[in-house]
This record gives C-alpha cells, sequence and structure tokens, in this order.
C-alpha cells in the first residue's frame, strides 16, 4: 500500500518546487500527496512567482491548526517530508511531529565549498556582539539539547547530494545517497542534446533575482538597489558583447518576477538553464548553485559581482564567491571597474577541480547513474 506523503515547508508551493521535490511525480503515480505551507508560523508573509494552488495545498496560520491535522487518523503512518532544516529557530515544529511519532525524511543537498576564513570572522563577529553571541550559542545548544534528549526524533531517511553532506552528522536512522536536481536536469539535458535553445553563439548569465530574493530577510540582509544593480550588469554585457561578437543571455531565477527589458532586451529564459549552460561558449554568475551546470558541462565559468553587491555583501556573498572562484580555478571581477571587460579573460577549465565539485557537492558514485526520483521512489515504497 503506498503511503501519503506530506511536505511541510516554510517555502510557497512553486512550480519549481513542485518540481524539486518530486510532487509531480509521486502524484502522476497515484500518491496521496499534501503540501503544508506553515509560512505564516515560521517567516514573514511574502509571494512567490509561479506559485500553485492546486487541493492538496494546506495553508497553516498557527501550531494549533498544525497540531489538529497531526491528529487526524488518515495523516497518521504518512511520511513527513520536512523542507525545513532542522534548528532551534524551527525547533518547535519538529517537537510537534516528534511528539506525534512522525516519519520524518529530509533532502539534503545544495552545499557548497566553504571558507573557513569566513567561519572565523563570522565567529568574531559574534565575539564584538554579546547580545548575538549568546543567541548564537543558545539556539546551538537548544537544538543539541532536544535531540540528545529525544524531544526531537531523528529523520527516518535522510537524502543526501554529494560527500560532502555524507560525511556530515545528519541524525538519521537511514542515509540514501542521491542527486543535487540540477544534476538529474543536466542527465536530461546531455540526453537531448540534438535541440538547443538559442541557435547562435552566446554566454550564458545565471541570474539569481539578488536585489529581490525573498530569503535575504532569513539571512538578515539588506537588499540593494535594483536600479543600479541592473545598471552595473547591462553596462558590462554590453561592452562584454562588444569585446567578444558573443550575445548575453540570460537564465533568469525562477523566483524572478521581471521581463526582458530590465536585461536590455536581452533573451531571457526560465526553466531552461540545463540546455542553455550545455551550449554556452561560457557562464557568468553571482554565488548560486546553478553553477553546478557550467561545472557538469564543463564550461569556462566567471564570477561578476557590482559595486553595490561589494558595499552590502563584503563579509557573506563576496567573501564566498572568492571561496568558488578558488575551488573552481576561475576568475572573479567587479564589473564596475572601468577596464573590466577589456581585461576580461577566461581560464581553461580545472578538470579536476570540476570533478572534485561534482562528487563533492552534486552526486556521488552510489548515485550518479539513477535518478533521484526512481531512489525516492523505491525508498518510500521499501
Amino acid at each position: 500500500m503506498k503511503r501519503k506523503v506530506i511536505y511541510v515547508s516554510f517555502t510557497r508551493l512553486t512550480d519549481k518546487v513542485s518540481d524539486d521535490w518530486h510532487i509531480d511525480f509521486l502524484v502522476s503515480r497515484g500518491v496521496t500527496v499534501e503540501y503544508w505551507d506553515v509560512v505564516s508560523v515560521v517567516r514573514e508573509e511574502h509571494s512567490e512567482r509561479g506559485s500553485m494552488n492546486p487541493d492538496y495545498l494546506r495553508v497553516f496560520r498557527s501550531i494549533a491548526e498544525i497540531e489538529r491535522e497531526l491528529c487526524i487518523p488518515a495523516n497518521q503512518g504518512a511520511f513527513y517530508v520536512m523542507l525545513i532544516p532542522y534548528s532551534a529557530q524551527y525547533a518547535r515544529l519538529f517537537r510537534l511531529f516528534s511528539k506525534f511519532d512522525c516519519r520524518m525524511l529530509t533532502f539534503a543537498s545544495g552545499a557548497l565549498p566553504r571558507d573557513p576564513v569566513y567561519k572565523w570572522r563570522k565567529f568574531s563577529a559574534w565575539l564584538g556582539n554579546p547580545h548575538s553571541l549568546v543567541r548564537e550559542l543558545a539556539n546551538r545548544s537548544k537544538a543539541a539539547a532536544l535531540r540528545k534528549l529525544q524531544l526531537v526524533k531523528p529523520f527516518a531517511i535522510a537524502f543526501v547530494a554529494g560527500d560532502t553532506l555524507m560525511a556530515s552528522n545528519l541524525n538519521a536512522s537511514r542515509v540514501v545517497p542521491i542527486n543535487f536536481f540540477d544534476y538529474d536536469r543536466y542527465v536530461k539535458a546531455r540526453n537531448d542534446s540534438g535541440t538547443r535553445v538559442v541557435a547562435a553563439r552566446y554566454a550564458l548569465f545565471l541570474d539569481s533575482n539578488l536585489p529581490y530574493h525573498t530569503d535575504l530577510a532569513i539571512c538578515g540582509l539588506r537588499r540593494i538597489d535594483p536600479v543600479s544593480y541592473f545598471r552595473s550588469l547591462n553596462r558590462f554585457f554590453d561592452l562584454l558583447e562588444r569585446k567578444t561578437g558573443i550575445a548575453v543571455v540570460i537564465a533568469v531565477h525562477p523566483r524572478a518576477d521581471y521581463d526582458s527589458k530590465i536585461f536590455g532586451g536581452r533573451q531571457i529564459y526560465r526553466f531552461r538553464t540545463a540546455e542553455l549552460a550545455r551550449d554556452a561558449e561560457f557562464v557568468l554568475s553571482h554565488t548560486s548553485t546553478a553553477m553546478s551546470y557550467a561545472v557538469l558541462n564543463c564550461k569556462p565559468l566567471a564570477f561578476i559581482y557590482t559595486d553595490g553587491m561589494a558595499d552590502a555583501y563584503e563579509d557573506n556573498f563576496i567573501r564566498e564567491m572568492r571561496c568558488f572562484a578558488d575551488y573552481l580555478d576561475a576568475p572573479i571581477y567587479n564589473v564596475d571597474v572601468d577596464d573590466t571587460a577589456n581585461s576580461f579573460a577566461l581560464k581553461n577549465v580545472n578538470l579536476e577541480s570540476y570533478k572534485r565539485y561534482k562528487y563533492g557537492f552534486l552526486t556521488s558514485n552510489q548515485s550518479e547513474n539513477t535518478s533521484t526520483q526512481e531512489i525516492f521512489w523505491r525508498e518510500i515504497n521499501a
């Protein structure tokens, strides 16, 4: 008998979320699925482009509403896919699901190279702010204590992408290797290589919806001015196109809600990043997991940022970007420096660095020849 699968998420249900977490796939297989939107319970209200309102969507406004649903016999024995990270901030939810002895699953994926210097800088910042330090230590202690006291159950299954996360403490009864969803999309695009999205030669920019990204609030980061941000990018793209004779095409972030005018009339595409990266001459990126497409397709990659980004995010995004550039042996440029377009040069792909990234963060020897959908289906029907 197929178990009911309930997704518990602190993000809105969108077309991308449905695809990323195999919801469409389960529905097509006749599985009873529900998506529990708990945004109002754990974070600020917001909307997302591509939001969906299917009959299996449930929106909760309070812990009490969730508890009433957990009491319903039809929901007992279900798989609960927790699309919420386990931390003290969300501990009350995990305690609630543990109280009802729920069979919780998690997906651990999307890890990125980390700069050890950044970790120590963050710790130093806490030391300089006693209130933040106390809060951070309290949160970490609380999260660890709840698990140690068995007030929060271990995950029944952790589906894990990449060797880096496989080596971490996941607090799960069973750990199953999978692929990051970009890897599965890469395989699909690779196997359908006869059709190009853009006929002419082009470079690809991986848009991250940076000025409008809803996760900035969660990270406690301020927004940058969108006008100056897009002006800087378009000026650089204009100069780069004149220098190389190659048009810049935009793979827009799935949550972005703007048209091609914002990129100076350039071609923009949504949900075609895998195919676009496959056929691009080279790839430009900020700090995005989508850089995995450049890695998997062995494309030259360059990281770019603006003065506004450097001013707002020097100790986080920019530091991370430098870390990614070092890890992948790729160049990094400030597009607002006057001579950047003229001095712009790509490095030869470092295949060893790309391979290290592939198996460290995207897939494993155990999972690379099987889609995550197949692995997920096998495990929940075991």
